[in-house]
């Protein structure tokens, strides 16, 4: 009890000391409307103990007295019991003497040792009921001094029960002085919290000043920076660079390399060429030596660049360049004239499916692109059994007329943007291209790990027009569709047929390494373009 007030009031003063402090910041009146909160419940904490304690002093006289009239009782009870046995065996005593005299005056020359024995018996019996009375009365009289024992610790906490009260009243005295002085340093506080707030105030208005200077200083940063890009764009244009001349496809592809280290700010010149079977190696000076570094850790941007595989490294000064092809993917080119876009004159084109695994048509509009789709989906539902689902995604619908074993047929999924709420857009189809790959994945995981066969697969034809297009709208979702379809698609029964006006590989979201799974289709004026035919193609097109 003690302890747990003194830890009140040491809690009470430390918290006094501390409201003595003036703080300079607005989280001080706070602390005092707090301090002032905290003051008035331990007040009224000390008012329901005190109320406790003397509503327990109450029960605990109560209790004491009732023990004491109880225990008096009982000790009157067994005194008027023993006194009642005492002159029981003091009237038998006295009868037995008379009965004694009696009976000696006839038998005391007989029975002289008999009244001895009688006498020892009677005086023994009663030394040991007198003894068992003493032996209660004692026991009566301890248990007196222990009630008188407990009524003298019952005086004794109620003596400082009193004392406590009296303590309690002195807290109370102490905390309205507290009180007063907590009102005269909110007063202060006020004051200081409001000459705090000015001072604040100068310093924001200092920062606001300081601000404005450096926005002056970060224009005049900005046009010398914008100064110095036009000069180094100006010092790029005026480089003087040898270049590869012709029109072969070595010399153009040595200028998609030149290209690709430009931009990597890597100026190089055209040295020579040389071809090594199906390998191609260039030699180029490295204008600037310290970039040497720097040159050898761009592969994978020459690799999306010219649609090779790449090796590069420093040799005699110079920067050499391999590219080599994927033998194991290698087809060779077919030129087919337009003769050959009838349906069903496809011997090239059964061949050319059966080693392909998806299909890449390239080629301006009005140039063959959705016929020649029709060919491939027909060769690859006879491929598939004559099972196979087909999925249209058409951003240009309705102005694209899509036909499948000679009847129109409407895509699944069309246009951007949805018109209502059943209306299923281009990105809902590459989505469920997604979507297709990954629940086929699930199936085949989930029966593998029970020990079952895995679950057949409905081959799929999915036929993606525009694909630059939709690539503009949502880069993410394209990339993440085609890259993952054009991987693992094959295994899982699925074909894509991309149509494009673009062949560069990274544009049309592909990797080097997944294009080889793609059989490009060039229409029209597209195969003539250097960079994706050779030198065979190009002399048979012209």
């Amino acid at each position: 009890m003690n302890v747990y007030l003194e830890k009140k009031i040491k809690l009470v003063l430390l918290g006094s000391s501390f409201l003595g402090i003036i703080v300079s910041t607005s989280t001080l009146a706070n602390t005092i409307n707090s301090s002032q909160e905290k003051i008035d419940k331990i007040s009224k904490d000390a008012d329901l103990e005190l109320a406790t304690l003397q509503q327990q002093n109450e029960e605990l006289i109560n209790s004491l007295q009732n023990k004491i009239v109880e225990v008096t009782q009982k000790k009157d009870i067994k005194i008027s019991e023993l006194a009642q046995d005492l002159d029981k065996l003091t009237r038998k005593l006295k009868t037995c003497d008379v009965r004694v005299k009696e009976a000696s005056i006839e038998i005391a020359n007989r029975y002289e040792a008999e009244i001895v024995v009688i006498k020892q018996q009677l005086n023994d019996e009663f030394t040991t009921e007198l003894n068992q009375a003493l032996a209660v009365s004692d026991e009566l009289r301890n248990q007196l001094d222990l009630s008188q024992h407990k009524l003298e610790q019952f005086y004794s906490r109620e003596n400082n029960i009193i004392a406590e009260e009296r303590r309690l009243d002195d807290i109370k005295k102490q905390l309205n002085l507290y009180k007063e002085q907590l009102k005269i340093n909110q007063e202060k506080s006020a004051l200081e919290v409001e000459k705090a707030l000015l001072a604040e105030k100068e310093k924001f208005d200092e920062l606001v000043r300081t601000n404005e200077l450096y926005k002056h200083q970060l224009l005049k940063y900005q046009d010398a920076l914008n100064s110095l890009q036009s000069e180094n764009t100006n010092l790029k244009n005026s480089s003087k660079l040898r270049i590869a001349h012709g029109a072969s496809y070595e010399a153009y592809l040595s200028q998609i390399i030149q290209n690709t280290y430009l931009e990597n700010e890597i100026n190089v010149s055209f040295a020579e060429f040389n071809r090594y079977g199906d390998t191609l190696a260039f030699k180029f000076y490295l204008v600037d030596s310290t970039k040497a570094s720097k040159a050898l850790k761009i592969n994978h941007s020459l690799e999306l660049s010219t649609g090779k595989f790449c090796n590069t490294e420093i040799k005699g000064g110079y920067l050499l360049v391999k590219t080599e092809n994927e033998k194991s993917r290698d087809v060779s080119p077919i030129v087919v004239t337009s003769g050959t876009t009838k349906k069903r004159d496809t011997c090239w084109l059964d061949d050319t499916f059966v080693k392909s695994h998806h299909d890449l048509i390239l080629g301006a509009t009005g140039r063959g692109k959705s016929t020649l789709v029709d060919n491939i989906a027909a060769l690859a539902n006879i491929h598939f059994g004559g099972n196979a689902e087909i999925f249209v995604i058409d951003p240009k619908y309705p102005y694209t007329e899509w036909k499948f074993a000679g009847k129109k047929f409407k895509p699944q999924y069309k246009g951007l943007n949805a018109i209502n709420e059943d209306f299923r857009t281009s990105f809902d189809g590459l989505k469920d291209m997604v979507n297709s790959l990954q629940n086929r994945l699930d199936a085949a995981t989930i029966a593998a790990e029970n020990g079952d066969e895995l679950p057949e697969i409905k081959p799929q034809i999915w036929v993606v027009d525009e694909s630059l297009m939709l690539r503009e709208y949502d880069k993410e979702l394209h990339s993440k569709a085609i890259k993952l379809l054009s991987t693992v698609g094959r295994a899982l029964k699925i074909r894509i047929i991309l149509l494009t006006q673009e062949s560069n590989v990274n544009t049309n979201g592909l990797t080097v390494s997944g294009s080889f799974n793609f059989t490009r289709y060039y229409l029209g004026d597209s195969a003539k373009v250097p960079s994706v035919i050779n030198r065979e193609i190009k002399s048979a097109t012209e």
